[in-house]
């Protein structure tokens, strides 16, 4: 590979001394980088990376920071054939794969095409309101429907395939893919799948009950979460959140469909190391 984009997140390179580091390597390499920068200056939120902002012919983005730096980037980039590969300058860094000590290294077996691509499945959730669609999004880690600013729990059924799957009360549910899974998901006791799996995992959030758990669906599946009515009447604070950014204010009457997406994400793998070991060393034991 020659053509790459470069997307930092300046918290983490605050001033950009390893992005162009980077840029500089690829040059002394023969490679082209474009540099792009997910925060916007005068909000200093992340801001969405256009497709037009990237050259016509790139082949891999890396990005560096943490996990959500490439979340967002995978985002923004669907549909563009593309490799993605993150520079970990972030905590966990289950999907940054190039530690900082070996960028170089790093940077080479990407030019000399001496790696392993993943394919991991994306969500796609739409959020419905009087039978009208008013919000789409695909995620790469996870949807999230919580209960928000409000004290109480909340109230939704689950339905799979059009059939009642049951009535929850709970802080609120995770809808996870398989590299979500090490996520929020794994925080709130769901189980760990391997990234390059094809399924959906429902985990409730804090469920009011003793026998709630965790329920692994297929990849074809279709799961509509609907919003019950409200603790307290008329006051309306739940939420739905996709990939952490993404938020969009429920009332009681909505619902969510979540189904595989139809794009997926091109992940990058230059360790050969396995996943177990990757869970044990970032995890503990």
């Amino acid at each position: 590979m020659k053509e790459f984009a470069i997307i930092t997140n300046k918290y983490r390179d605050e001033k950009g001394k390893l992005t162009e580091k980077i840029v500089q390597y690829i040059k002394q390499k023969g490679g082209n980088c474009t540099v792009l920068n997910n925060i916007d200056e005068n909000t200093g939120k992340y801001r969405i990376i256009s497709q037009e902002e990237t050259p016509d012919n790139l082949e891999c983005v890396i990005t560096i920071g943490g996990d959500g730096t490439l979340l967002h980037a995978a985002k923004d980039l669907k549909g563009r054939d593309v490799l993605f590969v993150g520079i970990n300058k972030g905590n966990l860094g289950f999907l940054a794969e190039i530690h900082q000590d070996e960028i170089k290294r790093g940077i080479d077996r990407l030019i000399d095409d001496q790696f392993n691509v993943e394919c991991r499945m994306m969500l796609n959730g739409g959020v419905y309101r009087n039978g009208k669609k008013i919000y789409s999004g695909d995620v790469l880690n996870d949807i999230v429907i919580h209960r928000g600013g409000d004290l109480a729990v909340t109230c939704f059924e689950v339905y799979v395939n059009g059939q009642l799957l049951g009535e929850y009360t709970a802080d609120g549910v995770i809808l996870s893919t398989p590299t979500g899974s090490t996520a929020y998901n794994l925080s709130a006791g769901g189980p760990v799948a391997r990234p390059d799996s094809q399924m959906i995992l429902m985990t409730p959030i804090c469920p009011h009950t003793i026998g709630n758990r965790s329920i692994i669906f297929a990849k074809q599946d279709v799961l509509e979460i609907h919003i019950k009515k409200a603790k307290q009447p008329n006051v309306e604070l739940r939420k739905a959140v996709f990939d952490g950014d993404g938020i969009v204010d429920l009332i009681s009457g909505d619902f969510i469909r979540v189904k595989a997406a139809e794009e997926q994400t091109k992940i990058v793998k230059l360790d050969e190391g396995s996943f177990l070991q990757a869970i044990k060393d970032k995890l503990g034991d």
